[in-house]
């Protein structure tokens, strides 16, 4: 029979016997195409975690390149999945039904979390939640400090992301490297449609999560999100096509939040994607440079516009300034020449890449510089929760972390909040 360790809180004067086999196990799935050159990295930074109820499985959806040698060099270390090339969605299939934990976070292979990531997202874990999300800092090629973050906008409350989800099929959340999912929540989203979604799968079961529990938003970033111009996601090169997969997968993310509404008892009868400013501009775009082949065949510029102008005023997250120069670009879209539209893409439909009076006319709200007003530990969020599993993993952490700065014995680093189990 295993013996509980036994942990020393003696700011309480009591003792607390804990087994560490009822804390939470969390999987980090590593996604890797053709990453080689970032992969090693990526495994490192999984295989850092202080938290030691940790699991590795990497997927490797057909690289052409040396992931495979890479990945050999850890297989005594991690779960391995090599596959014939299926997309995002097959990798996404694979390494979820390869793990085995409680919470499961999906690791892009060109991304890094930090060493206290797990253990920060057992800590704020409890049964009840659907989804633990947190800022990444924006890192170059090499890994160094690009001065920001992503998302760009303020984390919402967990209530306000139910709400925003119905009302816009969004909410502001990190890329996929960002979140840890329930298993429970992901049952529902996985294996989901590998034609559908080849490509952005992670938009699908973000957005869903909000559906199945509560969104906890830790405010420190506990990884790097790598921008190398290689990205898949839009920190890399823009082009027509690539614009056009990322409004076709808002629209199927759409589509999938409105099924699973029906199926919850709840349905959504309004449009969704047409009331986000962004997705009515990029519409434009993809009409105005090439109406043969734009994949919204009722489209009009004339009633994208409306809807843009509309999105602009009702968006949560536009004041008035912000929804007023939304409004003067969208007016201006339809009269701009093309051949503008054509050099500028990358800058009109991404944030991050504006300069000068077009970073003014479209300013990029960042989440740096914006109060976290609801973003962690909120009662509704955390200490109204049933006790459980949450109160386990808490005591714990808080236990081990006092036990530890008692003994002199370091035998190896922990977090910045104290983190380390045997």
């Amino acid at each position: 029979m295993r013996s509980p360790d036994l942990a020393i809180q003696r700011d309480r004067c009591h003792l607390v016997s804990i087994d560490p086999m009822d804390l939470p196990l969390i999987s980090i799935v590593i996604n890797n195409h053709n990453y080689a050159q970032y992969l090693g990295r990526a495994i490192e930074s999984a295989l850092s975690q202080h938290y030691q109820r940790t699991e590795l499985i990497v997927v490797d959806d057909g690289s052409t390149d040396d992931s495979r040698k890479i990945i050999a060099r850890y297989r005594e270390r991690c779960v391995t999945v090599l596959q014939e090339r299926r997309g995002q969605g097959g990798a996404y299939n694979s390494g979820f039904r390869a793990s085995r934990g409680d919470i499961v976070l999906f690791l892009d292979s060109d991304d890094v979390l930090y060493p206290e990531a797990t253990a920060e997202i057992a800590r704020v874990w409890s049964p009840e939640v659907a989804k633990v999300q947190f800022p990444l800092d924006i890192v170059d090629a090499v890994e160094r400090p690009r001065g920001g973050r992503v998302p760009n906008l303020p984390f919402a409350s967990s209530r306000d992301t139910l709400s925003m989800v119905r009302s816009y099929g969004y909410y502001p959340s990190p890329p996929a490297s960002g979140n840890a999912f329930a298993r429970r929540a992901l049952e529902h989203m996985l294996p989901a449609d590998e034609r559908v979604w080849r490509i952005g799968i992670d938009g699908l079961v973000i957005g869903l999560a909000p559906l199945y529990g509560l969104i906890v938003s830790v405010p420190r970033p506990l990884g790097a999100y790598r921008e190398h111009g290689r990205n898949h996601s839009e920190a890399g090169s823009i082009s027509l096509a690539k614009l056009r997969r990322c409004l076709e997968n808002e629209t199927d993310r759409e589509a999938a939040v409105k099924v699973h509404a029906e199926s919850l008892g709840d349905p959504i009868r309004r449009e969704l994607s047409l009331h986000i400013p962004g997705h009515c501009k990029n519409r434009i775009l993809s009409l105005r440079l090439d109406p043969a082949t734009h994949p919204f065949p009722g489209d009009t510029v004339l009633g994208l516009v409306l809807a843009g102008i509309r999105a602009s005023w009702s968006f949560p997250h536009n004041r008035f300034a912000k929804s007023l120069a939304s409004s003067i670009a969208f007016a201006l879209l339809p009269i701009v020449p093309k051949p503008w539209l054509a050099r500028n893409l990358a800058p009109l439909s991404v944030a991050r890449k504006r300069k000068g009076w077009l970073s003014r006319l479209m300013p990029e709200r960042n989440v740096m510089q914006q109060p976290l007003e609801h973003a962690y530990a909120q009662p509704s969020n955390l200490r109204q929760l049933n006790p459980g599993l949450a109160q386990v993993t808490r005591k714990f952490l808080n236990c081990q972390g006092s036990a530890a700065s008692m003994s002199s014995g370091k035998s190896r680093p922990r977090s910045s909040s104290g983190v380390q189990l045997p």
